[in-house]
């Protein structure tokens, strides 16, 4: 759990595509640099799914700046953090895709 959220964790591209089948996140939160497919293919998988077409989504990278920045202008719902940033950041950025969770909620 993170500040009041669950957290499913992946370790790659095709096993967070079998997660998310079984499970509707509030907010998909993902590296560019990833093994299988990278962040950015994952990202376009899961908008193809009717349930995360509209989902917030975080997407972080310290080399695919580029990449990242041209998502981001395209999708109101998308943000991207440019690596290193701190866990301050990205409650932020967090906090202006979702509302923070009630306390007692999940």
């Amino acid at each position: 759990e993170f500040q009041g959220h669950t957290v499913l964790l992946a370790i790659d591209g095709t096993e967070f595509m079998q997660k998310i089948t079984d499970t509707k996140a509030d907010l998909v939160i993902s590296d560019i640099n990833l093994p299988v497919f990278d962040g950015i293919e994952l990202y376009r998988k899961t908008r193809a799914l009717p349930a995360y077409a509209d989902a917030p989504f975080i997407l972080w990278s310290g080399v695919e700046l580029l990449k990242g920045v041209a998502l981001v202008e395209q999708d109101p719902k998308l943000r991207f953090l440019k690596k290193p940033f701190g866990l301050a950041m990205l409650q932020s950025v967090m906090d202006d895709l979702i509302p923070p969770p009630v306390s007692g909620e999940n």
